[in-house]
């Protein structure tokens, strides 16, 4: 494998065998690769268009994966047929979808969703604030961050009360600018 960066960086590499220092044969290929990588990303234009479209393409699947879950969660019960996935249409709503516990306890979901493992997402003012009125009402609102949504295995964490959860941080992240 280490032979065929000689040809990519054009010069001798003498092959020898060295001690295993924990990294694995995957993690080399990705290593000697960088340079090619990186002037082939150079050369693009970023259309961000197409990024955003992808944005909204992985937040859906995000949607689609929870609907079914809260599908088989309430399999055999009398609320299956009352989950609301549309209200991810009306973004006036602060929330995604419209589900129940299993002894129908009314919840309302915000998915968030990632293809990485990072522990962070975005959520906008509008969402928290509907989270914090939701809370004074007593009603359940929850954040349910889907990562990995690509991978045979996507992992769900279920955020209760995102307004004050101690195992996440607020930071503000943008502001609305109007002319006086």
């Amino acid at each position: 494998m280490c032979r065929n960066i000689k040809k990519k960086l054009n010069f001798e590499v003498t092959v020898s065998s060295i001690e295993n220092i924990g990294i694995q044969s995957e993690e080399l290929s990705i290593l000697y690769a960088y340079a090619d990588l990186k002037r082939k990303i150079k050369k693009k234009n970023v259309n961000f268009l197409e990024l955003h479209e992808l944005q909204i393409e992985i937040g859906k699947l995000g949607e689609a994966y929870v609907y079914e879950l809260e599908c088989k969660k309430l399999n055999g019960t009398k609320y299956i047929n009352k989950i609301d996935e549309k209200k991810a249409l009306d973004p006036t709503n602060g929330y995604d979808i419209f589900s129940y516990t299993r002894d129908g306890i009314p919840l309302h979901i915000e998915v968030k969703t990632t293809v990485g493992t990072e522990d962070s997402f975005y959520l906008s003012n509008y969402e928290l604030q509907t989270a914090k009125a939701m809370k004074e009402k007593g009603l359940i609102y929850v954040v349910y961050f889907v990562k990995e949504i690509m991978s045979d295995n996507p992992k769900l964490i279920k955020i209760k009360d995102i307004s004050a959860n101690e195992d996440y941080i607020l930071k503000e992240m943008s502001w609305k600018v109007t002319k006086v």
